[in-house]
Order: C-alpha cells, then sequence, then structure tokens
C-alpha cells in the first residue's frame, strides 16, 4: 500500500517532531538536501550538447507526446459529456432516498437510514476514517455529489459536495471539499495533488464531534478543590477533522497531521512531508469520486467491498492455534524438568 512504502521510502535515522511547527519552507526543522550541490550538478548537466541521435530522437517524442496532448483532450471531452449523461441517474437515486418513511428514523435518507455512513464504512480506503462519534453526523447525509473543477479541463482537479439534512449538530447544509492536480512528469504519466480546499464546520454549541471533553486536574486536594474542578476540551480523532481540513504550501501543520507523518517514520524534507499528506488525502477522495460515488448502492450492501475483507475470523482462529500450541509446549517442558528433579 502507498502509505506504508512512503513510510519505508522516507525514513531517516532521525527527526525533528512536527508538532505545532510551520510548512513552509524550512520551518519544520527536518533534515535538508545540500541543494547548492543539486543546483550545480543539474548546472553541468545542462551544458553538455546532446548528440546529433538524440536530439532527432526527442523531436521524435515532442511529436508523439503531442499527438498524446490530441488524444487526452478527446478523452476530456468525452468524459464531461458521459459524466451529464450520467448524472440523472445519480439524481434518480438521491429521489428514492429521500422517500419519506414514516416508520423510520428522521435522517438525511429516510427511505434506507444511513446510507451513506454504510456505504463509506463499507469502503476499506474511507472504514479507518470514520469514529463511532462521527456516525451520528453522518446519519444526516442526503447526498454526495462529485464535479469537475474545470470543465474544459478535467486534470486539473474535482469537487466533492457532502449535503446534509437538518440535523443538531451543525448549521450547514453542504460542506465542500476541492482537490487541485497538476501533472508532474509526462514521461511517467504522473500527477500530483498540490492543494486541498475544505469547508470550515461551525459546529453548534456543545455538538463538535472532534473535540472531547475530560477533566481539567486543578491542584491540591480536598471535596473545596474537586467542586472547582472544570472540562476542557481535547482533540480527538474524527472523519470531520482528518478529512475537512485544508492542505497547501506555507500552511499550518496541525497536530494530528503531524502526528500521521510521524506515525509513518518522519520525512526528510519539508515537501516530501506536505507531499504526503496530499496524496493521503487524495486517495480518499478518489475512493469516494471513483468507486463510492457512482456505485454508493452495491457499497452499502457490501457486494462491492473486495473479498477477504474484514474477516479476521481465519487469522483470529490462526493466532487462537499457536497459543494453544505454545501452552501444549509449556507444558511439555514443565512436565521434562519434574521428571527431571524425580
Amino acid at each position: 500500500p502507498f502509505w506504508l512504502e512512503f513510510g519505508r521510502r522516507l525514513q531517516a535515522p532521525a527527526y525533528t517532531p512536527l508538532s505545532g511547527l510551520q510548512c513552509a519552507p524550512g520551518a519544520m526543522g527536518l533534515v535538508k538536501k545540500d541543494k547548492d550541490a543539486d543546483d550545480a550538478g543539474k548546472t553541468a548537466d545542462a551544458e553538455q550538447e546532446d548528440p546529433p541521435t538524440v536530439k532527432t530522437l526527442k523531436e521524435i517524442d515532442d511529436r508523439y507526446l503531442a499527438l498524446q496532448r490530441e488524444y487526452e483532450k478527446e478523452v476530456m471531452r468525452l468524459q464531461v459529456e458521459y459524466t451529464r449523461k450520467q448524472q440523472q441517474y445519480l439524481e434518480e437515486r438521491k429521489k428514492l432516498l429521500a422517500a419519506e418513511n414514516a416508520d423510520g428514523p428522521k435522517t438525511g435518507t429516510p427511505a434506507l437510514a444511513g446510507f451513506w455512513l454504510k456505504a463509506m464504512k463499507n469502503h476499506p480506503g474511507l472504514a479507518e476514517l470514520i469514529e463511532e462519534w462521527d456516525e451520528p453526523v453522518l446519519e444526516f447525509l442526503t447526498d454526495i455529489e462529485k464535479s469537475f473543477v474545470d470543465q474544459e479541463d478535467t486534470e486539473k482537479g474535482f469537487k466533492l459536495t457532502f449535503r446534509f439534512a437538518e440535523n443538531p449538530y451543525f448549521e450547514h447544509t453542504e460542506l465542500e471539499k476541492e482537490y487541485r492536480i497538476e501533472e508532474g512528469s509526462p514521461y511517467l504519466g504522473e500527477v500530483q495533488c498540490k492543494e486541498v480546499k475544505s469547508s470550515t464546520i461551525v459546529w453548534k454549541a456543545g455538538k463538535d464531534v472532534t473535540v472531547e471533553r475530560v477533566a481539567k486536574k486543578v491542584k491540591g486536594g480536598g471535596a473545596k478543590k474537586a467542586k472547582q474542578k472544570k472540562d476542557k476540551e481535547e482533540a480527538r480523532p474524527s472523519f470531520f477533522r482528518v478529512f475537512f481540513r485544508s492542505i497547501a504550501p506555507g500552511c499550518q501543520l496541525t497536530e494530528d497531521a503531524a502526528a500521521t507523518i510521524e506515525a509513518m517514520g518522519g520525512c526528510t524534507d519539508d515537501s516530501d512531508a506536505l507531499q504526503f499528506l496530499l496524496d493521503q488525502d487524495l486517495e480518499a477522495g478518489t475512493a469516494l469520486r471513483d468507486h463510492v460515488v457512482p456505485f454508493a448502492v452495491h457499497w452499502y450492501t457490501g457486494e462491492a467491498v473486495p473479498k477477504g475483507y474484514g474477516d479476521d475470523s481465519d487469522d483470529d482462529d490462526d493466532d487462537d492455534d499457536d497459543d494453544d500450541d505454545d501452552e501444549d509446549e509449556d507444558e511439555d517442558e514443565d512436565e521434562d524438568e519434574d521428571e527431571d528433579e524425580d
């Protein structure tokens, strides 16, 4: 998986904790490369002129790439056209889910309560983002929509819109998340997420699920001091904290984002740390855009879930067998020791 490979590739012998530090260049306190040496090497390479044969071959590559660009534009045109045609079916689904159910609970999808919550929890790339306290909020989701940032160039990014019914948690009827994407190397077909913009959630008083109230310790003891104890809010993991955060060059790293990077083994420089967060975020957004939104009911029923996902019974049985074997071996060793003593 991406996150494991990223950790192996970027793990450094030592790194400075990132909590509370800036994303701006040089502000994270991470290990920096000797850029002067790299720049000198690049300058030397640029001064070497290509042989005539290499020049001709590069010109051929350029003509090939130009034709590839024409092909990509045609694909984009078709993509926009067929996305527009498919929209009618997503609207039909939305109307069916909104049908009132007199006997059912009042949620975002009365016809199938918790439809979007269950669909997302069944997706391997999204399930781990959703905490128990997020679920009541996500019950009020009426729809998740996808769209292009630029209709003329679909590769520039996409937007996800979460629509909510009236609920006791916030006044918003929609929350948006936008991914800005740029092409990396044209010879590798890579794209990179350069910025993520998310709606800022304004929670109703006492309804913020991204924090929890804990008792604040008061120095000293006695009944009088106990009465003076007050609660304080502390951040906790949450889908709404992780998914609806904005990430851009020069941004302020939140403590949970810094902890995520540290858990993966740290990064060797500022740009790697930022790109890790962007790539991780893009994976979750792409899973929603390409998997859950178009085929939500199959994720809701579990039919789209990959075979073997969430089935820990075999592993648990193997672990139990191993434990039993270890216990038998220990008993045999004890018996042998008793015989030796006799």
